[in-house]
């Protein structure tokens, strides 16, 4: 019976270790304490070459921005192609943003992957004590035996190390006020840790989850 929990307990940890995937906001600055995204439109962009990624990251944010009635757009709608390569200069940038005031977008939320961490852990398992107690005997000063209890710990099962290698990616989330001055435009900054994706949609949702609590009190 001990073998047989000891490899249940050991396949309970692989699932989790390889299986779970999580989204933890590690950081979030805002200019002010109140971020005022009603009655503005709220273009969301994904940069990424990737555009299933793009899309599926794009589609969950809005659909929860809509959820809490704030009218957004994925930016995939707008512009079907991004180059990440492409450096822009400071006029190129103020024409596309003055494009997309003219078409009616206040609010820009700018998802980006700003590095990846991989890393290795390591689990162990067993290695448990046992306390076992037994009578103990001795004499008393007028010959009377008298009886105590002793005990001693012993390891129960042998311990094992299961080793795992997994990677982290750091998402930085900016977003842009439009109606503001240049210099008063950047309003928010949310950096989030995905700790060994498996499932783009899960992750996806996770990840929305968390930008929306930051970004909506």
């Amino acid at each position: 019976m001990k073998t047989l929990n000891k490899i249940l307990s050991i396949l309970i940890l692989i699932i989790m270790v390889t299986s779970c995937s999580t989204v933890r906001v590690v950081s979030n600055w805002n200019h002010s304490k109140e971020l005022n995204l009603n009655d503005k439109r709220i273009m969301v962009i994904s940069k990424t070459d990737d555009n299933i990624v793009r899309s599926q990251f794009e589609s969950d944010l809005v659909n929860k921005l809509r959820e809490h009635g704030l009218n957004s757009m994925e930016s995939l709608t707008v512009f079907p192609k991004i180059d990440t390569e492409v450096k822009l200069n400071e006029n190129e940038v103020q024409k596309i943003v003055e494009d997309l005031k003219n078409k009616g977008v206040d609010i820009i939320i700018l998802n980006t992957l700003k590095d990846t961490q991989e890393y290795t852990r390591t689990e162990i398992t067993g290695g448990g004590y046992s306390t076992l107690y037994f009578p103990t005997y001795f004499r008393g000063p007028n010959g009377t035996f008298y009886r105590y209890y002793n005990s001693i710990h012993v390891k129960s099962e042998p311990e094992s190390t299961i080793t795992h290698t997994g990677k982290k990616y750091i998402l930085e989330t900016v977003i842009y006020d439009l109606t503001k001055t240049d210099n008063e435009q950047l309003i928010s900054v949310i950096t989030t840790e995905i700790d060994n994706p498996k499932s783009l949609g899960t992750i996806s949702k996770d990840f929305s989850k968390q930008i929306i609590k930051k970004l909506i009190k």
